[in-house]
């Protein structure tokens, strides 16, 4: 786990401004109410929010019929929350014909980052390359940041371009938000 640097700052006065506002209307509808915090502690509930983004060794693989790839996924925690233990945080890539993933939990450095594979536990079920937070007791530290390497061969599908996306669970860690659950690369064939 790593901490955040100041590129997050955007994100989390984004966050701030609209959990600002929410209490706000939440105290405007508790105004009428002596001493809502202690009858309503849920006011100082802060959910974690979590942030993926995808990046790809090479997208362009015109003209092969298979290749070798690799990519890194980040996830990130913004709102300095640790996750709750009881929703594990976990993301997944779309299982296709064309996609094929050999994942390595000893895996510490990919394409020049360093990466967290021990932390994460690797699975392919329901069409989906699933990847679960198990570093920490499972417990995702607030504040914090974690890079997956994946090495994957792609097969030439049908089509001239493929969305490689990752998909982070929307109840990952107990939050109830994020501003970027999502991320993707175009692969082009």
């Amino acid at each position: 786990m790593r901490q955040f640097s100041s590129f997050i700052e955007t994100l989390q006065t984004i966050k701030s401004n609209s959990t600002m506002m929410a209490i706000f209307v939440l105290s405007m509808s508790l105004s009428q109410v002596t001493r809502a915090e202690e009858k309503l502690p849920f006011l100082t509930f802060s959910p974690p929010s979590y942030v993926t983004s995808i990046q790809t060794s090479s997208s362009n693989f015109v003209g092969v019929d298979e290749a070798d790839m690799s990519f890194v996924v980040f996830v990130g925690e913004i709102n300095n929350v640790d996750s709750n233990g009881v929703h594990p945080v976990q993301f997944s890539l779309p299982s296709a014909d064309y996609f094929g993933v050999d994942y390595d939990p000893t895996l510490t450095s990919l394409n020049g980052r360093n990466v967290s594979n021990a932390d994460w536990e690797y699975s392919s079920v329901g069409g989906n390359h699933t990847f679960t937070y198990k570093g920490n007791g499972g417990i995702f530290p607030g504040n914090t940041y974690s890079f997956v390497g994946v090495n994957a061969t792609f097969v030439r599908p049908q089509r001239e371009e493929v969305t490689l996306q990752v998909d982070l669970d929307p109840s990952a860690g107990g939050q109830v938000s994020s501003p970027r659950l999502s991320d993707e690369d175009t692969l082009y064939y």
